[in-house]
């Protein structure tokens, strides 16, 4: 790396929220992502004169690159996620919409001694990749977990406490629909006394 690109601020530099967390990513992902693409080409039956170039070099070094530009940090208001070396993407979740960080060990991961961090934020259907990231590889996964559930649980109660404080002018139009309602009962309850003291 030259000394221009040491100097050249990254995407996370110039962001105005200070990161709290980085996530490590363990040095056997690549491995696992070989093994797992190279299962994908043997199954295929026309790729398997290709996957012995794939297991020895061109594959090899294809991983090794999308390990290398995988991020994920943890601000003050969100879980920023980073990936991709030839399209490089990124995935701001917002911290108040995460519903759930799930650790999962599929039987490849566990016998590599990895697990998967799963991002599930709200709006996200089951079986679509809407409001879903996966986080493969992550060191000490449930520490980092909890650490993103800590700060989501802090950003929401602020929230909260701040929005439970409603405009006097929504209050006092709510107390008097309660109020109606309240006197609605009361009428509908002395109506219903008095037909079944006449039936008795």
């Amino acid at each position: 790396m030259s000394p221009l690109d040491q100097n050249a601020p990254r995407d996370h530099d110039t962001d105005r929220d200070p990161i709290l967390l980085r996530a490590e990513f363990d040095e056997r992902l690549p491995k696992y992502w070989l093994l797992m693409s190279s299962i994908g080409i043997a199954a295929t039956f026309i790729g398997i004169p290709f996957l012995l170039v794939w297991l020895l070099g061109f594959g090899q070094w294809v991983h090794r690159r999308q390990y290398e530009s995988l991020e994920a940090e943890l601000t003050g208001r969100s879980l920023n996620i980073r990936r991709g070396f030839l399209f490089r993407t990124q995935k701001n979740v917002p911290l108040d919409k995460i519903t759930d960080l799930a650790v999962n060990e599929g039987p490849v991961l566990r016998y590599l001694g990895l697990c998967a961090l799963g991002v599930e934020t709200a709006g996200g259907g089951g079986g679509t990749s809407m409001g879903h990231a996966q986080l493969p590889g992550v060191v000490d996964a449930t520490k980092f977990r909890d650490a993103v559930l800590a700060q989501r649980d802090q950003v929401t109660s602020s929230g909260s406490s701040a929005s439970s404080q409603p405009a006097s002018g929504a209050l006092t139009s709510n107390e008097s629909a309660l109020n109606e309602m309240r006197d609605s009962l009361k009428r509908i309850e002395g109506m219903l006394e008095r037909r079944f003291s006449n039936d008795a």
